[in-house]
């Protein structure tokens, strides 16, 4: 028995989760620059390898994507040059043009491959990924960029780069999202890539935040946010590697996806965020809440986007009642025809003359039944065959139908055998039948038996009693009809 070998993405995931753990252990000098850098460096190894090695229809896109992060690597390097060796701590610095650039490049990266994987329109999608991203949005407005905007510490130059890192958190949490709600298989690859982001803006709101809030980070907070990031650049490694990465960009079908109950908690969580600031500040600010019209007009758009999602469910639903509706006659009518002769079967017949009867009976009218059957049918399969024989049953009951009522009832009764209710018809029902027999395709005849309803009888014994003169049609020669006795 074979060994299950264990993928290279896997190994690579184990021995890097183990070097993440052991940075923890690095001191605050360059030993810790290079362990990091080291890491965040062997992400982008693994992606370019795995994503060369797999192939697949999107390899340059991915390989753009192995350049972003490595732009993020330069980035980081640059900015502990700076800090450690040149004890420049100026703001902008060179650093943030390496973070912008990889930002901007992996959004830009990220919505080519959404292009591909989603090629059709998707309009509830976007709504729901607008959803979670406008939810983020008021929480980056108020803590991270409206701060920045009246702040007097900052160059216009400084502004406008402290704003950039949230709107660009902001476009990939909007992409995260609309991976997140569309449609497709969830690979192995799709996971990681999907997990990578989370563990990357995770981290970036945390460094964010904790300067908003002027929180000191201790050694171990500051290396917990730093494995926030080193986790994304491993899971995109890994990602690269696992062999899924070549259908990851191929497009996937997202029509008529399930409105699952994740998709349901995560719009719920992200609606309720605008309620919970106005209220957080409101306990801060003894009832005063400073952002009144940010959040206001964040719960004003997370309303018009519910509202918006909503009306689509119901048009979904809608359309699904309106399909099903059709199938379900369908699938009635099918269920009360003959499949051969296009004829109401034996279950419908067996329905229509209890009604027939009871219509009979309320307006005082006349009923006959006639059991029809086709002569030596069993002698013209064996001599021209069954799909001659099934021919001659269609066409005979085509036949018959062009010279029946509106209201007579025919009906396949089962094999050669047919049945037909003739509502007002009486005595005159013989010279119906009479006039149906001429009619039979291939220089056929049939024998049949017809019995006037006598106002009380139930539906099986008046079928007993036109059955029986069907068998004394037969037992006269075939090829007439005859009447049952009262």
């Amino acid at each position: 028995m074979r060994r299950a070998t264990v993928p290279p993405w896997c190994w690579y995931l184990a021995f890097s989760a183990a070097a993440v753990i052991g940075y923890f252990q690095t001191p605050d000098t360059w030993v810790q620059t290079v362990c990091y850098d080291t890491i965040a460096a062997s992400g982008v190894v693994a992606m370019v390898v795995g994503v060369r090695r797999n192939g697949g229809a999107a390899v340059r896109l991915w390989l753009m994507f192995a350049a972003c992060q490595l732009i993020a690597v330069c980035g980081d390097f640059t900015y502990a040059w700076y800090a450690r060796y040149l004890d420049n701590s100026s703001y902008p610095a060179p650093a943030d043009a390496f973070y912008l650039a990889a930002g901007v490049l992996e959004v830009v990266v990220l919505i080519l491959v959404l292009r591909r994987r989603l090629p059709a329109r998707d309009a509830a999608g976007v709504i729901e990924a607008l959803i979670i991203a406008g939810a983020f949005a008021l929480i980056a407005w108020v803590y991270l960029m409206k701060p920045v905007t009246q702040s007097s510490d900052f160059t216009i130059a400084g502004k406008l780069v402290a704003i950039s890192y949230p709107v660009i958190d902001l476009l990939l949490l909007a992409l995260l999202a609309r991976m997140l709600v569309g449609g497709g298989a969830r690979n192995g690859a799709f996971r990681l890539l999907a997990a990578g982001m989370t563990s990357y803006l995770a981290a970036d709101y945390a460094w964010a935040l904790t300067d908003h809030f002027e929180f000191e980070a201790g050694t171990f907070a500051s290396h917990l946010m730093d494995a926030g990031y080193l986790l994304a650049f491993v899971l995109y490694g890994a990602a690269g590697l696992h062999p899924g990465i070549r259908t990851l960009a191929e497009p996937v079908q997202v029509a008529g996806q399930r409105f699952s109950r994740w998709r349901f908690v995560l719009l719920t969580t992200a609606t309720m965020i605008a309620p919970l600031l106005l209220a957080a500040q409101a306990w801060r600010n003894d009832n005063r809440v400073t952002d009144a019209g940010a959040i206001v007009l964040g719960c004003v758009g997370m309303f018009v986007l519910v509202v918006t999602r909503m009306a689509g469910l119901i048009r979904q639903i809608e359309r699904q009642a309106s399909i099903l509706g059709r199938q379900t006659e369908e699938l009635t009518e099918l269920a009360q025809r003959d499949q051969l002769t296009g004829l109401a079967n034996r279950r419908a017949w067996e329905r229509a003359l209890p009604l027939a009867l009871e219509h009979a009976r309320r307006d005082g009218t006349v009923l006959t039944l006639a059991v029809i059957d086709l002569d030596h049918f069993k002698h013209f399969n064996d001599r021209y065959g069954h799909q001659a024989g099934d021919r001659l049953l269609k066409e005979a009951a085509a036949a018959w139908m062009s010279g029946l009522r509106g209201s007579d009832v025919l009906a396949r009764y089962g094999g050669e055998e047919f049945t037909l209710i003739v509502p007002d018809g009486g005595a005159q029902a013989a010279a119906l039948l009479d006039r149906l027999r001429p009619l039979t395709p291939s220089g056929q005849t049939f024998s049949a038996g017809f019995a006037v309803w006598n106002g009380e009888e139930s539906p099986d014994a008046l079928f007993a009693r036109a059955d029986a003169a069907l068998y004394d049609a037969k037992g006269a020669g075939r090829n007439r009809v005859a009447v049952a006795a009262a």
